[in-house]
């Protein structure tokens, strides 16, 4: 369990979190076994028949290559497309050997891991029966086939181990591969028990020493591991290591070829290790584990379980696993599962950011306090707890809103809970001890004020005009101009609250009179309602402002309440990835410049403009 503790004067804020996260089949359809196959070469990602996929990574479009026992593929898009390999049973004599060649001209023995350089977009895999490093083309459409060739090693059926000029060197049973900014390429070099590394056309052995197992940390020959299986670059100059029979992850300096241990205990057979938002992901077997510097514990799956079930992290089940990659652009882990013969999705998500505020903290017996989520990473449920329980909800509200109007009624400190979930079933809860601080009835006369729980409504929605005056009105007269809206839900001008539906497009201003024994104050809020495009008019898209435009970080949309998609895309046609909350979209990841923006709101519209981010 993660705790964060906030203090400030006399109250404090305990936030828990628990994790779950959402599996599913993205690719592949289940079977137990290998050796079925597509004799097509361009299938449904549902329909795509893999036989044990082992290896998975991302390009610089966002394309998945996916291979398997005798095939290289491209997810692209819905489909699973053969780039390389044998296009028929993989049992079939024939269907594997060294071939280089175009497309399915091309042969493979058990390819692994892949990796694309970033520089270049091309791919490079480690044919993990055939000893070699190959290399295919780069993606850049259906008609143009992807080219395969050698680019180290020398076939052998036992494998060896010899360094040198790459035409010279060779491997035996490599595992993965990865490939830093200056295009230079490391291998996990499974059966020779080291790491090696293929720079300015020489192989060379950086760390483990070859042909022999063991279990040291250390400089290059000194350091030992047994069944390396899976790497991951956490830079240029760190790479994680999935040190798999000694049950360990490991790091390697590269600067200093120096091995250290990062997770010594608490893992079963890892196979692979991916860095995703400051933490350390690991496929350990059936289940996949994190560990945030501190605590290793199962993320999604089961340890020790095999089976195949979608789902919440905490009921999903997997097969074994082969290797996994992490895509930024949708926030997702891509795992293969070599039992089940398909490609799972781990959909990552941030616990809820959940926290609060009150429009004031002190306040009268009887006087609504404004009770306002301040919740991030798409929380979408929410519920309230208050104690002690001499509390009245104003407005409507219930236990459940995102946001509720509370009036006490007993002088104290009353403790405010409150408790966010996100699609992903992820929970914070936020405890507030002492929060809300009640004194007795005042004899002043009121100050005027009050709050909408919408400004910028649609003629569709009720806005709830909620009273916060001080010092204990006894009555109000409020006052809307121009006067085209409509009381709702049997509320009046004279009462406490009033729900409002507005009727036109436009602006409208507010006035609150507030008056008890003492005297009255108003509070007049102009302009404060800005009604903007309903849901069931066809009104032009220009009645949804996005503003401001240019932005820099933070754009809303003005005319949406909540946003369920949205979607940014360059000039060049290129997306670029994007969050939402509420109506609002988070543009920090895009870089400066004009992108075309489109958002979906609650009913299905769509609408799209052209916006530019500021530097």
């Amino acid at each position: 369990m993660k705790k964060t503790i906030l203090m400030a004067v006399a109250t404090f804020a305990v936030s828990f979190q628990l994790s779950g996260q959402n599996v599913k089949t993205y690719a592949g359809k289940q079977y137990l076994g290998s050796g079925d196959y597509n004799a097509t070469p361009n299938n449904n990602l549902a329909d795509e028949l893999y036989s044990m996929p082992m290896g998975i990574c991302v390009d610089n479009n966002n394309r998945m290559w996916v291979t398997d026992q005798h095939n290289v593929m491209i997810l692209d898009g819905s489909l699973s497309r053969i780039r390389g390999g044998f296009l028929g049973d993989p049992t079939q004599p024939g269907s594997i050997g060294v071939d280089n060649g175009t497309s399915t001209v091309s042969r493979f023995n058990m390819p692994s891991g892949v990796c694309v350089n970033k520089n270049t977009n091309d791919l490079y895999i480690v044919d993990t029966d055939n000893a070699l490093i190959r290399k295919g083309t780069q993606f850049v459409n259906v008609s143009n086939g992807t080219v395969f060739t050698t680019v180290a090693g020398n076939y052998s059926f036992t494998g060896d181990h010899k360094d040198g000029l790459v035409a010279d060197a060779y491997f035996s049973s490599p595992s993965d591969i990865e490939i830093n900014s200056l295009g230079e390429m490391y291998i996990c070099d499974f059966g020779n028990e080291v790491i090696r590394k293929i720079s300015a056309g020489k192989v060379t052995t950086i760390a483990g020493k070859a042909k022999t197992s063991g279990d040291a940390n250390g400089v290059g020959s000194n350091a030992m591991f047994y069944a390396p299986s899976g790497i991951f670059l956490e830079s240029d100059n760190s790479m994680l290591i999935a040190d798999r029979n000694n049950k360990k992850i490991k790091r390697l300096n590269l600067k200093t070829n120096e091995v250290t241990t990062v997770i010594s205990s608490g893992l079963n057979m890892p196979t692979d290790v991916v860095v995703a938002n400051g933490n350390i992901y690991i496929a350990d077997e059936t289940c996949i584990k994190v560990f945030d510097g501190t605590t290793l514990k199962v993320y999604a799956g089961q340890a020790s379980t095999v089976g195949y079930v979608d789902g919440q992290a905490k009921t999903a089940r997997f097969g074994y696993m082969g290797l996994f990659t992490y895509r930024k652009a949708d926030s997702a882990f891509f795992i293969t599962d070599i039992t089940n013969n398909v490609i799972r999705r781990l959909t990552f998500q941030d616990p809820p950011a959940v926290d609060f505020v009150a429009n004031k903290t002190a306040v009268n017996v009887a006087q609504t306090v404004a009770l306002t989520s301040t919740c991030s990473n798409n929380t979408v449920s929410y519920s309230w707890a208050i104690s002690p329980n001499t509390y009245t909800l104003q407005s409507n509200s219930k236990l459940t809103d995102k946001n509720i109007f509370v009036s006490f009624n007993s002088v104290g400190s009353y403790t405010i809970t409150f408790t966010g979930a996100n699609m992903s079933a992820d929970k914070t809860q936020v405890v507030k001890t002492n929060y809300i601080n009640v004194s007795s009835l005042s004899s002043a006369k009121p100050l005027a004020d009050f709050v909408a729980d919408i400004t910028n409504p649609m003629t569709t929605q009720t806005v709830r005009l909620v009273d916060l005056s001080d010092n204990t009105p006894t009555s109000w007269l409020w006052t809307i101009t121009p006067s085209t809206y409509t009381l709702m839900n049997a509320t009046t001008t004279s009462m406490r609250n009033m729900d409002v539906k507005f009727n036109a497009l436009g602006s409208y201003s507010v006035t609150l009179k507030a008056t008890n024994t003492t005297g009255n104050d108003q509070k007049l809020k102009t302009n404060y309602i800005q009604v903007v495009l309903s849901g069931n008019q066809e009104l032009p898209v220009k009645q949804v402002v996005f503003y401001p435009n240019p932005a820099k970080g933070v754009m809303n949309v003005m005319g949406i309440n909540n946003i369920v998609e949205a979607r940014l895309q360059s000039l060049e046609g290129k997306l670029v990835p994007i969050t939402f909350e509420g109506n609002q979209i988070n543009l920090s990841e895009a870089s400066a410049g004009i992108y075309f923006a489109r958002v979906k709101d609650e009913s299905g519209r769509v609408y799209q403009t052209k916006i530019v981010i500021n530097p």
